[in-house]
């Protein structure tokens, strides 16, 4: 007589199930934002070297242009002018891409950016005519950069080139236009080094003045002279921090 063994049906209960689904719950809270964080701080990491490409760039193009880095005013008093179809910070990358140094658009945006919208322009000059910026990089973009035109390569090492959108004068970054909103920002310097500043001023106050100090306002970090004409002015697609369309000049450190 063959007796047939008795099969278990054991299996979860529901207070069993509630508490597994509760650890899930619990360990995703907390694996998640760091999970985010994550992504943010790889993606600054990013930003900064394209920044410090985009520097590079700047100073390859001054080595033959008499140590003079791009100058969006330089290049609107031209005739005829070496890059058109745009104005300001859009003539500061145009130029470096017309004379074939840097003619990568995504360099310009960071994929952290509120404003970006995560469609690269196909060109920052036109394909059919390299004096002409290509419509899909000037056309309703903001630029996560901020560009200083007007600098030479002897003007020192401290001095700021380019730094994430949206650095006001106290040196904080605006939590309305900043790139990263208000966590901080990039500075890129004349001498190659970029430097992230959390969003504080007393880290930003570390930069040099044009009188020799320490302080916080890009615009007095930038070379000064009283011939207004010949002062740097930064560059930015509005909404932005400092910079402007038409170039904030530079001020004079107190």
């Amino acid at each position: 007589m063959v007796i047939a063994a008795r099969r278990s049906h054991a299996g979860f209960t529901l207070i069993e199930l509630l508490t597994v689904i509760a650890i899930i719950g619990i360990l995703a809270a907390l694996i998640f934002p760091t999970i985010g964080k994550v992504r943010d701080t790889a993606q600054r990491t990013v930003d900064a070297n394209n920044l410090r490409e985009i520097v590079k760039a700047a100073q390859i193009f001054a080595a033959d242009n008499n140590d003079r880095l791009p100058n969006p005013q330089a290049i609107l008093a031209q005739n005829p002018q070496p890059v058109t179809g745009g104005s300001g910070v859009f003539l500061w990358a145009g130029i470096l891409a017309q004379r074939g140094i840097l003619t990568d658009p995504t360099f310009y945006f960071a994929k952290n950016d509120p404003q970006f919208n995560g469609i690269y322009p196909t060109a920052i000059v036109n394909p059919g005519n390299r004096s002409a910026l290509d419509p899909s990089f000037t056309s309703n973009r903001l630029l996560s950069f901020e560009f200083v035109g007007g600098l030479r390569m002897s003007d020192g090492p401290t001095v700021p080139v380019a730094f994430t959108r949206g650095l006001q004068a106290n040196g904080t970054w605006s939590a309305e236009n900043g790139v990263y909103r208000d966590t901080g920002g990039h500075i890129a310097f004349l001498g190659g080094n970029v430097q992230f500043y959390p969003n504080t001023q007393e880290s930003a106050s570390q930069l040099t003045l044009n009188n020799g100090r320490k302080g916080s306002s890009v615009l007095q970090a930038l070379p000064f002279s009283a011939n207004a004409a010949s002062n740097p002015r930064v560059y930015a697609t509005p909404p932005a921090g400092v910079g402007t369309v038409a170039g904030t000049p530079a001020e004079r450190a107190q």
